[in-house]
């Protein structure tokens, strides 16, 4: 049961030693800039899933698992990263930040109960997408896992941190700009389920 700044360390430590190698290639010639633009993203890829499933199973100590509401059989409501910008485009470069945006499946259903209690869904994931973030943004020794650019998620910066599908749908559908839906382009599922 590895602490938060221990987990956050070792992602970090994870991240120099593929900056190394993926650099190391690099110099010498040994990979196109394809190649290694398509390895920065892995790079990327592979940490947030970490960093997520890292996120989620801590919150379920604290509260349980997030459980939909239909019938019949209740299950695990989902979650999605989508990588924006370089990171969907797999055009990410050792100076990118990664642009991301949390949805998560729908808003109805609560969690199971942890040693914190019971939450709704929208706090739970909201609490998801924060702890997220924060994991791969955070300063750690020796700096950060990643810089974390949320402002491409419905209604920027003002928006919610995380936002349920349907919610989503509705807002590019009747308030997102166009410039908004274009960046959707790029969108790629990257982490979660």
């Amino acid at each position: 049961d590895l602490s938060e700044d221990d987990f956050r360390a070792g992602l970090r430590a994870y991240r120099n030693r593929e900056y190394l190698r993926i650099g190391t290639r690099d110099l010498l010639a040994r990979a196109s800039l394809e190649e290694t633009t398509r390895d920065l993203s892995a790079l990327a890829e592979a940490a947030v899933q970490i960093a997520y499933e890292y996120s989620r199973a801590q919150l379920r100590v604290d509260y349980g698992e997030a459980l939909g509401e239909e019938k019949p059989g209740r299950r695990p409501i989902e979650f999605v990263v989508l990588g924006m910008g370089k990171l969907g485009g797999e055009d990410l470069n050792f100076s990118s930040d990664i642009d991301l945006i949390y949805l998560y499946e729908y808003d109805a259903g609560m969690t199971t109960g942890g040693r914190k209690g019971q939450v709704n869904a929208r706090t739970f994931f909201t609490t998801l997408a924060q702890n997220l973030t924060q994991t791969l943004s955070m300063p750690v020794a020796g700096g950060i896992v990643f810089r974390v650019d949320l402002g491409l998620r419905p209604d920027g910066t003002n928006g919610h941190i995380v936002n349920s599908l349907s919610n989503t749908l509705l807002y590019y559908e009747s308030w997102g700009q166009t410039w908004e839906r274009a960046a959707l382009l790029k969108a790629r599922p990257i982490a979660g389920e």
